[in-house]
C-alpha cells in the first residue's frame, strides 16, 4: 500500500513541477488560467488566434498542451529547466 501512495505522490509532484514551469515561462499563463493564444501556420504565414476551448479556462499543461510543447519548452533558455520540462512531460 505504501508503494502505491509513493507513486501517486511522485506523480503529483511532477504535475506541480510542470505547472510551476508553465507559470514561469508560458506567455498564456494568467493567474492559473490560459489566455488561449495559439499559433497556426497557413500558406507560409503565421496566424495568431484565441482558442475558445482554452481561453479563460484553467491551465491544461498537466494533461498536455501543444502550445507548451511546441512553443514554451523550445523557448526556455535555461537548459536545466528545459530538460526538466521535457522529462516531466513524458511522465
Amino acid at each position: 500500500m505504501e508503494h502505491i501512495c509513493l507513486c501517486f505522490y511522485i506523480s503529483y509532484e511532477n504535475m506541480t513541477k510542470i505547472l510551476n514551469i508553465a507559470r514561469q515561462h508560458c506567455a498564456n499563463w494568467n493567474a492559473g488560467k490560459c489566455i488561449g493564444c495559439v499559433f497556426n501556420r497557413r500558406h507560409n504565414k503565421l496566424f495568431v488566434s484565441l482558442d475558445s476551448d482554452l481561453s479563460g479556462k484553467p491551465c491544461v499543461v498537466e494533461k498536455g498542451c501543444d502550445y507548451f510543447e511546441y512553443v514554451v519548452i523550445p523557448g526556455i533558455a535555461d537548459k536545466k529547466i528545459k530538460d526538466s520540462a521535457k522529462l516531466l512531460r513524458k511522465t
